[in-house]
C-alpha cells in the first residue's frame, strides 16, 4: 500500500477564506531545469555500487530526455523521476533541504523574494507552484514563509520510493518558456496555471496542495484491551499523586534527574519526594544532590521557573536521604526507615547497574541484592507501592513478540531446571570460591613473578611498593575472573551479557516473593536523548548508542547487522511521561504487574533505516564544516551488511593487513611499528562490534507496551499534553537527524574522545530561600526574575 502525506491538501486551504494567490517558482524566483535536483538525488545515494549505478541511469536519461520531452512534457516528468526508484524518504527529505540550502538558496533572485514577501505582508494568501519535488520546495516556502505550495510528490511504499509520481503531475512550463522568464512577478491566474500544467480541473489545485510545515505522524491510535491488565476507566495523574510521599532511588542516573525534574514541573501539589542517595568516600548523600543541582542542565527549566528561589523550592519539597539500596533496610538507620515506613506512597527504583560486563560482585549486588532489599523494606511500609526499573532486553537471545508478562524463573534458553533463587546462591559460591583463589599460594606465587617482571629480584623492588602492586594484580585479577566466569554463564543460559542475566534474576526476585505486593517491573528499551522535556536534546554519559553512533560518523564503512531487525529507541522524556502514568497506577492500585516502555510495536525503526538516519545526520553536520576530513566523511556512509561480508571486507580483513605491516616492521627491528595507532583503534572498534551484536545483528525482538498505553488512554483530557504516552507520535526523521545525534555530539561525543564538555558556571543557590521570599525579592527588583544562568540549547 502507498503512504501519502498526513497533511498533503486541501486542509491548509479549506479553513482559510481569502483568495489564493497562486506563485510560480520557475522564472520568477529562480531558473531551474528537472534533471539537476535529480541528478543531485542520485549522485548522492547511499553506498559507492548504488551512486555508480544511478550514475549511468543519469546517462541515459540525458539521451533519451529530449525525445521523451517531445512525446509529453507529462511523461518526461515521470520518466525522469523513475530513477529515485529504491531512494528512502529519508534521504530525499535531507539532500532536498541540503540542494535548497546549498545550491537553490545562493540562486534565489532577491527582487523576487522581496516582492513575494511584501505580497505576504499585504495579506496575500500565496500558494508557490514549482516543478521540483516537495523536498525541496518545502524547505523553500518554509524560507519565505509561505504556508502552503504545489509540487511533485513520490509515491513511497515501506518508505522507499517507487519512481511513481503522484497524480497530478507538475509538468515543466513549455519548451520556449525562458523566453518569458526574468519577470519578479510571479504571480499567475488559476486560468493560466491551470493550462500550464494540463490539468483539467481546477479541483487539482487543491487536492496537490501541502503545508509548509513538515507532516505529523497521527498520534493518539486506538488500544484494545487484553487478558489480565486492570481497565482503568479513568486516570487522573494530579489528583491522585497530590500530596503523595514518593521515595525516589536512582536520581543520579539519566532517567532519575529527568523524572524528578519532570514530577517537580507537571505535579506542582506532590507532597515530599525522598531522594536515597549513596554517600561516596569524601562526598555526603546531601552534598551530591546540591552539585547535580548546581551543574547539570536538567534543571535549568526549574531555574528558569523559580529563579532565586530554586533552592527553597526544592528544600520545600525534596528530602534528601543517606543509605544503600544494595544494603539490607537500604542502608538507612532504624529511626528514619520507621519514619519513612509510615509516610511513603510509593517507592521507585531507578538504580542499577548499566555496564554490560561488570564484575559479576558489583552486578549482583546492584541488580539483585537491591531487589530483595526492597521487597523486605516494602513489607515494613504501612502502605506504600514499588515501582521498579529493568530492561527489555531481560528476554535475552531471542526472536518475535515479547507480551507483558512477568515470570518467575525466567530463562531464555528455558531450561526447566533452572531455579532463581538456587542460581544465586550459586553466584555467591562462585564469587566465594574465586576471591578464596585469589589469595591461594599458587596464585599470589604468580602474582608476584608478574609484579617483579622479568628479572625476579625482589630486592631490587621496595617491599611496600611490591605489596601495592600485589594487591593490585590480586584484584584485577579476581575482577576479570568473574567477568569471565559471568558471561560465559549468561550465554549458556541465553543471555547476551551480565547485566541482563543479573537484571533477570531480580525480575525473579520481585516475580516470587512480591507476589502479595504492590509492585510494578516496568521495562524501558534503550532510553536515549529527551524528545522534549526537560528541553529537546539532552543526554548524559557514554551511552547505549553513542560508541556506535560515533563509529558510524568516522570512516568506518561496513556494520555487520541484520538491516530488519528493530532497533528499539525511545525517548527519555517519554520513558518519564510512562513512568508517572505507572506510578499513578500502582498509588492508586490499578497497576498491571509488568509495563514495557518501548516503540518497535507501535512505531518500529529497523536497523537499516538507523544506521542510514544516524548517516544522515553525520552527513549534515560535516556539510557545515570545513576541511578535506569533512568531505571525506560526507561520501564515506555506513551501510549494513551480512557478518560474512563485514568478515571478509571490513575491520578484520583490514586489521589482519594492519598486524602483518607491523610484524614486518618488528622483524626488520624497526623502532616502532608503523601502523601501531592503527591497530589499536581497530581492536578497540572490533571488541565494540562484538559487545553490540546481541543488539544489531541477532534476537528479532519485538516490544509491545500496551500496558501503558492503556493508562494513556484514561488520561482526562487536560492532563494528555503533560503525561500522554504516544510513541507512535515520534517522527524518526526529524528525532534521529535534528535532535538525537546532535545531542550526542553535544553531550557524549567529548567523552569518548577525552575532550571536556562545554564550560558552565554552577548554578548558584540559596539553599535557605523559600518560594516566598524568592517572591517577595523579585517584587523588590521589579517584578523581573532573573535570567537562568545556563541556557539550554
Amino acid at each position: 500500500m502507498s503512504e501519502t502525506k498526513a497533511n498533503s491538501t486541501p486542509s491548509a486551504a479549506v479553513h482559510d477564506s481569502r483568495p489564493v494567490t497562486y506563485w510560480r517558482v520557475e522564472g520568477s524566483l529562480l531558473e531551474l531545469g528537472a534533471m539537476r535536483p535529480v541528478g543531485f538525488f542520485t549522485w548522492n545515494a547511499q553506498s559507492f555500487s548504488e551512486r555508480w549505478a544511478r550514475r549511468a541511469g543519469m546517462a541515459g536519461m540525458a539521451l533519451a530526455r529530449p525525445f521523451a520531452y517531445m512525446a509529453s512534457r507529462t511523461f518526461a516528468t515521470r520518466f525522469l523521476h523513475t530513477l529515485l526508484r529504491g531512494t528512502s524518504r529519508d534521504r530525499l527529505d535531507l539532500l532536498g533541504e541540503e540542494y535548497f540550502q546549498y545550491v537553490l538558496k545562493p540562486q534565489l533572485r532577491q527582487g523576487a523574494v522581496e516582492k513575494l514577501r511584501a505580497a505576504l505582508k499585504q495579506g496575500e494568501r500565496v500558494v508557490l507552484v514549482g516543478q521540483l519535488l516537495e523536498q525541496i520546495l518545502r524547505p523553500l516556502a518554509d524560507h519565505l514563509g509561505v504556508g502552503c505550495f504545489i509540487a511533485n510528490r513520490l509515491e513511497f511504499r515501506d518508505g522507499q520510493a517507487t519512481g511513481r509520481l503522484l497524480d497530478p503531475v507538475v509538468r515543466p512550463r513549455g519548451p520556449l518558456a525562458w523566453l518569458a522568464s526574468g519577470a519578479l512577478d510571479g504571480r499567475i491566474s488559476r486560468e493560466k496555471l491551470l493550462s500550464q500544467l494540463g490539468w483539467k480541473s481546477a479541483a487539482f489545485l487543491d487536492e496537490a496542495a501541502e503545508t509548509a510545515a513538515r507532516p505529523l505522524l497521527p498520534g493518539g491510535r486506538s488500544v484494545a484491551l487484553f487478558g489480565d491488565a486492570p481497565n482503568v476507566k479513568r486516570l487522573a495523574v494530579r489528583e491522585i499523586l497530590a500530596n503523595r510521599h514518593i521515595m525516589l532511588i536512582g536520581v543520579t542516573g539519566f532517567i532519575g534527574k529527568v523524572w524528578l525534574v519532570d514530577l517537580l514541573e507537571n505535579i506542582p501539589n506532590i507532597g515530599k519526594i525522598t531522594l536515597l542517595i549513596r554517600r561516596n568516600r569524601t562526598t555526603t548523600a546531601q552534598r551530591r544532590f546540591e552539585k547535580i543541582v548546581e551543574e547539570s542542565p536538567t534543571f535549568d527549566t526549574l531555574q528558569v521557573r523559580h529563579g532565586l528561589g530554586l533552592g527553597g523550592f526544592l528544600k520545600e519539597k525534596v528530602e534528601v536521604v543517606e543509605g544503600d539500596v544494595s544494603l539490607p533496610g537500604l542502608g538507612l538507620d532504624p529511626a528514619t526507615q520507621e519514619r519513612l515506613s509510615r509516610s511513603l506512597d510509593l517507592v521507585v527504583n531507578s538504580a542499577g547497574l548499566t555496564d554490560f560486563n561488570p564484575d559479576l560482585r558489583d552486578a549482583l549486588s546492584s541488580n539483585v541484592d537491591s531487589a530483595v532489599n526492597l521487597l523486605d523494606f516494602l513489607r515494613k511500609c504501612d502502605h506504600a507501592g514499588l515501582m521498579h526499573l529493568s530492561t527489555c532486553y531481560v528476554v535475552g537471545m531471542r526472536d518475535g513478540c515479547v507480551t507483558e508478562e512477568l515470570h518467575d524463573n525466567y530463562n531464555p534458553a528455558n531450561d526447566p531446571a533452572f531455579d532463581a533463587d538456587r542460581e544465586i546462591e550459586s553466584i555467591r559460591d562462585t564469587i566465594r570460591r574465586i576471591q578464596e583463589r585469589a589469595e591461594s599460594p599458587e596464585i599470589t606465587k604468580a602474582l608476584r613473578r608478574q609484579a617483579l617482571g622479568r628479572s625476579g629480584d625482589e630486592s631490587t623492588a621496595p617491599a611496600a611498593e611490591l605489596d601495592g602492586v600485589l594487591k593490585r594484580n590480586r584484584v584485577r585479577w579476581a575482577r576479570n575472573r568473574l567477568v569471565r566466569v559471568g558471561m560465559r554463564r549468561a550465554a549458556h543460559l541465553g543471555w547476551p551479557n551480565i547485566y541482563t542475566y543479573t537484571k533477570s534474576l531480580g525480575e525473579s526476585i520481585l516475580a516470587r516473593r512480591g507476589r502479595d505486593l504492590p509492585v510494578a517491573v516496568v521495562r524501558p528499551s534503550i532510553v536515549e536523548s529527551s524528545e522534549r522535556s526537560p528541553f529537546s536534546g539532552w543526554n548524559e554519559g557514554i551511552n547505549t548508542s553513542g560508541p556506535l553512533s560515533y563509529l558510524l560518523g568516522t570512516n568506518f564503512r561496513q556494520l555487520p547487522s541484520n538491516a530488519r531487525k528493530c532497533l528499539d529507541v525511545i525517548p527519555v522524556d517519554m520513558v518519564c511521561r510512562g513512568m508517572t502514568l505507572i506510578a499513578a497506577a500502582v498509588v492508586n492500585r490499578s497497576n498491571a504487574r509488568m509495563y514495557q516502555l518501548a516503540t518497535s510495536a507501535i512505531n518500529p525503526v529497523n536497523m537499516g533505516r538507523s544506521i542510514e538516519l544516524t548517516g544522515l545526520a553525520h552527513r549534515k553536520y560535516y556539510r557545515t564544516t570545513q576541511g578535506v576530513d569533512s568531505w571525506l566523511k560526507v561520501k564515506f556512509e555506513t551501510i549494513p551488511v551480512s557478518k560474512q561480508r563485514y568478515e571478509r571486507l571490513s575491520i578484520p580483513m583490514q586489521k589482519a593487513v594492519v598486524s602483518g605491516i607491523n610484524r614486518a616492521a618488528t622483524t626488520l627491528r624497526m623502532k616502532k611499528p608503523p601502523l601501531a595507532r592503527a591497530e589499536r583503534d581497530l581492536n578497540r572498534a572490533e571488541k565494540l562490534i562484538e559487545l553490540y551484536e546481541p543488539f544489531i545483528l541477532h534476537n528479532e525482538h519485538v516490544f509491545e507496551c500496551e500496558n501503558a498505553r492503556l493508562l494513556s488512554a484514561a488520561l482526562p483530557v487536560d492532563e494528555k499534553g503533560l503525561f500522554d504516552f504516544a510513541p507512535e507520535a515520534i517522527d524518526w526523521w526529524n528525532y534521529w537527524i535534528n535532535v538525537h545525534i546532535p545531542a550526542l555530539r553535544r553531550w557524549c561525543y567529548p567523552l569518548m574522545e577525552g575532550r571536556p564538555l562545554e564550560a558552565r558556571t554552577p548554578r548558584e543557590l540559596n539553599w535557605s530561600t523559600t518560594p516566598q521570599q524568592e517572591t517577595a525579592m523579585s517584587r523588590s527588583a521589579g517584578g523581573t526574575t532573573s535570567d537562568p544562568l545556563w541556557r539550554s540549547s
